[in-house]
C-alpha cells in the first residue's frame, strides 16, 4: 500500500487507527496520520529493512 506515496500511507494510518477504536483499542502507533512509519515500534527482527525501506520511499525522516 505504502508505495504510493504519504498520501496512501497517510489514508491507512486512519483506517487502521479507526478499526481498532471500534473494538476498544488504542491505535497503532506505527503510523503517523503524516504518513510517516514509527520503525521503533517495529521488532528488531524487521526494523532494519523497514528502516531502509521506508527511507527509500520517502517515509521516514533521513536521519
Amino acid at each position: 500500500m505504502a508505495d504510493h506515496g504519504r498520501g496512501l500511507l497517510q489514508a491507512a494510518a486512519v483506517l487502521a487507527d479507526e478499526l481498532l477504536h471500534a473494538y476498544g483499542m488504542p491505535e497503532t502507533g506505527l503510523i503517523t496520520t503524516d504518513g510517516e512509519l514509527r520503525t521503533d515500534g517495529f521488532t528488531d527482527r524487521n526494523r532494519g529493512a523497514l528502516t531502509v525501506w521506508a527511507r527509500q520511499h520517502d517515509l521516514i525522516e533521513a536521519t
